[in-house]
């Protein structure tokens, strides 16, 4: 009797060993699978941002693209006899895609969000940075749609396409040559070397001030948006390097 509860009590010493032994593993594995997750999550939100930083370069490029041209038409509105088709070219392009702007891209962070991912982030900091980024950004992209706006809410204040030279200008844009059937087309039959009179000119010169404006100030959020984005991917990618 004595032996039997001797080897009855090794047996349960040992299936109680073996099973604490099992549950250490299945935790350590647990761990080790959401320090993989962990870091995963880490590169994803680095790789947003580092694509956020595209977007921008992008952007941007298209502003300083408008503000030349800005900068242009007031050039041609400050000179004797401008021509209509070569104001109205540069006046086009002064808000040629300025409403096309730009998105953060938040899909590896709205994947945190949705689920109990957000716990599998140690380090708070990483949550904290990317709060205050979205955040910001959100701010800054108000503002510039509201300067969009004022762009283009200048730009159609014009209604008189003949006199403000705008539809000679666009008589050479792809839009109304593969629009305009071709006897529409050539029923136009406009002076391409007609001159703005004196007081559309100065209308004009005053959309044109208020588009450098608008796209200069563009460019200033936009570089502001990209400090924000290099300050997350200083945070965020030695997190994803590390081993």
């Amino acid at each position: 009797m004595t032996r039997y509860l001797i080897y009855a009590l090794g047996e349960i010493v040992l299936v109680t060993i073996g099973i604490l032994i099992a549950l250490q593993v299945n935790t350590w594995n647990e761990n080790r699978k959401e320090t993989k997750l962990e870091k995963e999550y880490y590169c994803r939100l680095l790789e947003d941002a580092e694509q956020d930083l595209e977007q921008l370069n992008q952007f941007a490029s298209l502003a300083e693209d408008r503000l030349k041209a800005s900068n242009e038409a007031v050039r041609l509105l400050q000179k004797p006899n401008a021509k209509k088709v070569e104001v109205g070219e540069q006046l086009g392009l002064s808000i040629l895609a300025i409403y096309s702007d730009f998105s953060p891209t938040s899909s590896a962070f709205d994947d945190l969000k949705s689920g109990a991912n957000l716990n599998l982030i140690q380090d708070k900091n990483v949550i904290k940075s990317l709060n205050n980024y979205y955040k910001k950004v959100e701010g800054y992209l108000s503002i510039i749609q509201v300067n969009a706006n004022i762009a283009l809410d200048t730009y159609y204040l014009e209604r008189d396409l003949f006199e403000s030279g705008r539809i000679h200008s666009q008589m050479f844009s792809e839009k109304l040559i593969k629009g305009m059937e071709k006897d529409v087309y050539e029923s136009m039959n406009l002076d391409y070397e007609e001159s703005l009179s004196e007081s559309m000119s100065f209308k004009l010169l005053n959309g044109g001030l208020t588009y450098i404006s608008c796209n200069a100030r563009q460019l200033q959020l936009y570089a502001q948006i990209r400090e924000e984005v290099e300050r997350l991917i200083l945070v965020l990618e030695p997190k994803c390097l590390e081993k």
